[in-house]
């Protein structure tokens, strides 16, 4: 449960930072490139209302289409000539009343009065009970704000969290659900000073876990209730305390039952202790024969049958051995297979246009991956091996896409030796820009790697995201589904998933989900191996 609360924390805080960061890069580019939002910085008391209100009426679909659900965006100008905003659905309230609109004057005043260094940068806002995120920026009269509403964002994400509350902090206070940290008696310092030992982080009868953000200045704390875990763990514990005491009550009787009866007679058991070890001798013990030598008789067949049941064993295990070792190679043969065809498509379109250099380029990366594919171990590959080829299949895929696609990896370096399963990064790049092919949109793939401790044990943590079309409900759904009923399609994530389960059997994690702002996310734990 205390692994599944750190699990629930990552997804939270990563959806927010995702959130955040797709609002940053929609105020730079209406700052920076949006022509409607320039002329109305510079003219927009001037302008003759047909043509500003087409231009109003642009930037109204703009922002229409990239509010989150617990997220606005106002432009507005000094003058209150350009004044209009959009709410997503949760954002206070979700209904434009009478204390919306006084909340976004408010707003607006505050930013009209603030200085430069105000701008350009996530801030909080405080009004009242609500708690805000917002980023403005200022062209000339003009201003372009997004806002996250922080109350809005935690109702929204932990409606079926039951055992823990969440606290979004700042380096100088704590944000949201103040009424319960004041009455836990939980502080600021406590919230920022957590790690990852269990114990040093129970307080106050809760369990408290942190994710900080130092760039966008906020983090999130997950605190758990020890209380409300043991209402759900109760009923479990009962159980099991019954179970002891009727197997401590049935002992008693067999126990008092074979007491008082006469024993299976020694010999006997000899004999069938031999035919058990696979003695040929037939001879009973005689009766008048001491009683210790027929429990060393036992002994030695029990023995006989250990070693031969060890050696069964040994050879049973030798066997299933070898079978998961011929299902992985399999399964990664079928994978690069699947790629090894994507890339000679490739090579034949680019022959059918003539272009000579991109094919030498391409043939150049391609030879690479061979190289990785054939000498590199069978199971595990070490990062730093995976990222020089998920940038050779980058450069690959880059001479094949007519729309620019950014990789950006973001990666501890500390973790480059570390061992993982071949093409676990790869494989969603291909995924991304395969099922990506008409985005006209400037598609990214982020990389994200870092190490974690959850039960004092290191895990690397992979978060692999694009800004593309995501996975759709149907794909998500199956994703979900331990019997993988989506390798037509998802060839390549279906065979990772089998070769990681063959790896390392029940210890790592593997979730799919969409980003609020759009693109898939894919997020894995996978156990810390070095050289």
């Amino acid at each position: 449960m205390i692994f599944s609360n750190q699990a629930s924390l990552d997804v939270y805080f990563n959806n927010l930072v995702y959130i955040l960061e797709d609002l940053t890069l929609f105020n730079q580019k209406v700052y920076s490139d949006d022509t409607d939002f320039s002329i109305l910085s510079s003219r927009a008391d001037t302008i003759p209302d047909p043509q500003k209100l087409v231009m109003e009426y642009n930037l109204r679909n703009s922002i229409q289409n990239r509010v989150p659900d617990t997220g606005a965006i106002y432009i507005f100008n000094k003058s209150k000539s350009v004044n209009f905003y959009w709410y997503g659905s949760n954002f206070i309230g979700g209904i434009v009343n009478k204390a919306s609109i006084e909340l976004m004057n408010r707003i607006r005043e505050r930013l009209i009065s603030a200085d430069q260094s105000e701008l350009m940068r996530w801030q909080v806002y405080s009004d009242d009970s609500t708690e805000l995120l917002m980023n403005a920026y200022r062209l000339r009269d003009m201003y372009v704000c997004s806002i996250i509403d922080l109350n809005a964002f935690i109702s929204t994400h932990t409606t079926n969290t039951e055992t823990s509350e969440y606290v979004f902090f700042t380096n100088d206070r704590i944000l949201t659900n103040i009424d319960f940290t004041t009455n836990e008696g939980i502080t600021l310092e406590r919230i920022k000073n957590v790690d990852d030992n269990i114990f040093t982080n129970l307080y106050a009868g809760n369990i408290i876990r942190s994710d900080y953000y130092a760039a966008f200045g906020i983090g999130l704390s997950g605190i758990m209730s020890l209380e409300e875990m043991w209402s759900y763990l109760k009923i479990s514990v009962t159980i099991f305390l019954v179970a002891i005491i009727v197997i401590c009550v049935l002992f008693f009787v067999i126990y008092t039952f074979i007491s008082r009866i006469l024993i299976y007679p020694l010999n006997q058991i000899t004999i069938a202790s031999k035919k058990l070890a696979g003695s040929d001798a037939e001879e009973t013990i005689p009766q008048d024969q001491d009683d210790l030598l027929e429990y060393s008789t036992i002994r030695i067949a029990l023995n006989r049958l250990v070693v031969q049941k060890v050696n069964l064993e040994q050879d049973n295990i030798g066997k299933t051995r070898e079978k998961e070792h011929a299902l992985l190679q399999y399964y990664q043969l079928q994978t690069r297979s699947h790629f090894f065809l994507n890339c000679l498509k490739s090579l034949y379109n680019m022959a059918e246009k003539g272009e000579m250099e991109k094919i030498k380029m391409m043939i150049l990366a391609f030879s690479n991956h061979l190289r990785y594919v054939f000498h590199d171990n069978l199971l595990l590959v070490t990062l730093k091996s995976e990222l020089d080829e998920a940038q050779d299949y980058y450069h690959i895929i880059q001479m094949d896409r007519a729309n620019p696609l950014l990789l950006n990896l973001e990666v501890d370096q500390d973790l480059m030796d570390c061992k993982v399963p071949p093409l676990v990064v790869q494989t969603f790049l291909e995924n991304s820009y395969k099922y990506n092919p008409g985005n006209k949109q400037f598609l990214r793939f982020h990389v994200q790697i870092d190490q974690i401790e959850m039960e004092k044990k290191p895990y690397i943590r992979l978060r692999l995201s694009d800004n593309g079309i995501g996975y759709g409900k149907d794909m998500l759904k199956k994703l979900s589904e331990p019997d993988e009923q989506f390798e037509e399609y998802h060839v390549g994530i279906s065979n990772l998933r089998r070769r990681m389960a063959l790896i390392y059997q029940n210890d790592y994690q593997i979730a799919f989900f969409n980003a609020p702002g759009g693109g898939a996310c894919s997020l894995i734990y996978l156990p810390m191996h070095k050289e």
